[in-house]
């Protein structure tokens, strides 16, 4: 898989909630860097240890989806993903963005930057159980 077709793949399978098909593009030691409600970053090692994490927010009790509006390659193995979020839950809505910086090599991800536009909202809206 090329390097956009890596990044492409975790899209549509994050807004499945596929969970097998996120996997199938992670790499076993995948490093990531993830948005907290502080707009600082999370370090998470390992595709389990980010699974898990992504597992916790029970995406599929939620009305969720994921667009990519814009890819752009930086520079071989290294790709640019800029997302727009929508999810509800019973009253609660989120929209957002976020971009992804998302380093690829062998078809899978090795390591991931993530900034959200609004992360204390984000985190609000996953944290609330309905």
């Amino acid at each position: 898989m090329v390097d956009q077709e890596v990044a492409r793949e975790m899209v549509a399978a994050f807004s499945a909630a596929d969970f097998p098909r996120m996997r199938s593009v992670l790499a076993d030691n995948l490093c990531a860097y993830i948005t907290n409600r502080d707009g600082g970053v999370d370090q998470v090692i390992g595709a389990d240890a980010y699974l898990a994490r992504v597992e916790a927010m029970d995406l599929p009790s939620a009305q969720f989806r994921v667009e990519l509006t814009q890819l752009v390659t930086i520079r071989p193995g290294l790709v640019m993903v800029m997302v727009e979020i929508h999810a509800a839950r019973g009253a609660n809505t989120l929209h957002n963005h976020a971009a992804h910086l998302l380093q690829i090599q062998d078809g899978a991800i090795g390591a991931w930057w993530m900034v959200e536009a609004l992360p204390a909202e984000s985190e609000a809206f996953w944290s609330a159980r309905p």
